[in-house]
């Protein structure tokens, strides 16, 4: 920076003065010399921020169920056809497996896989459930008879291919592995749009080694049509007084609904 330089000889000040006056000229020109503040503020703030990844809540909350109408499932139950195997010893086993709880039969199990799209070429995995083969009262000889209390066990091919899920509080003693979905809650706005999941089973034959993809169609379909019959639909919606799913029974002809409880079946895939 330049500045103005003057020089004061007092020898040639009048005798007695005691005061003179100097004019120093002050112009508005300035330079820049100094812009820390203003790199702080807009650069290095600026970047800072960018670089701090935005905060994600990965917290999942659960959903129960519900049916078309809005009122509270107490019992899911997915029921496989296997190409017309129907029961446990269609698919191999046989009464002493059932009998004796061996990992021929507590190994078998349904997996639940659900995706965010029902295009197989873009969908992403979200989760999956895997509902292991369990007795059930209903597989003894006496309805009213606990697992535990020793009733009979039915004989293998009367023991159908059911996975059912309970809602604990109704039912304590049931299964309730399945019954709840857990999703991301901050995924949902209140009263907003739902979300959809899309679901595609495979069933796990333990006795053979076999697995089996499954789809939502009865028949036989050609290779073109199968895309659209894999899949079930689950509605994810958030309301007032909780977190909710339903089993859309529009989406695809598989789910029906009775008081209280749900069906979703299952069929082996087969192409014409």
């Amino acid at each position: 920076m330049f500045a103005n330089q003057y020089k004061i000889n007092t020898s040639t000040l009048a005798t007695g003065t005691t005061a003179t006056t100097i004019n120093i000229p002050i112009t508005l020109e300035y330079q820049m010399v100094d812009q820390s503040d203003l790199i702080e503020r807009v650069f290095v703030d600026t970047e800072t921020e960018n670089a701090i990844n935005p905060i994600i809540d990965y917290e999942k909350t659960r959903f129960l169920p519900n049916d078309s109408n809005g009122v509270n499932l107490d019992k899911i139950t997915y029921s496989l056809n296997l190409n017309g195997a129907v029961t446990y010893e269609d698919i191999g086993l046989n009464d002493n497996d059932i009998k004796f709880n061996t990992d021929a039969f507590k190994q078998t199990f349904l997996v639940l896989s659900f995706f965010d799209s029902d295009n197989p070429l873009t969908q992403n995995l979200i989760s999956f459930i895997t509902l292991f083969s369990k007795i059930t009262p209903m597989d003894l000889s006496q309805s009213n008879v606990g697992v535990n209390s020793g009733g009979a066990v039915k004989p293998a091919s009367q023991i159908s291919l059911t996975f059912s899920v309970d809602n604990p509080v109704i039912n304590p003693m049931g299964n309730a592995e399945g019954f709840y979905i857990y999703d991301y809650k901050d995924e949902l706005e209140l009263n907003g749009p739902p979300k959809y999941l899309y679901m595609k089973g495979t069933f796990n034959n333990a006795k053979t080694g076999k697995s089996t993809n499954l789809m939502v169609s009865d028949t036989a379909l050609p290779i073109e049509d199968l895309i659209g019959k894999l899949h079930t639909r689950y509605v994810l919606v958030r309301i007032n007084d909780g977190y909710y799913y339903e089993i859309d029974s529009t989406y695809s002809n598989n789910v029906t609904y009775t008081t209280n409880n749900a069906t979703v079946k299952l069929y082996q895939i087969l192409a014409t």
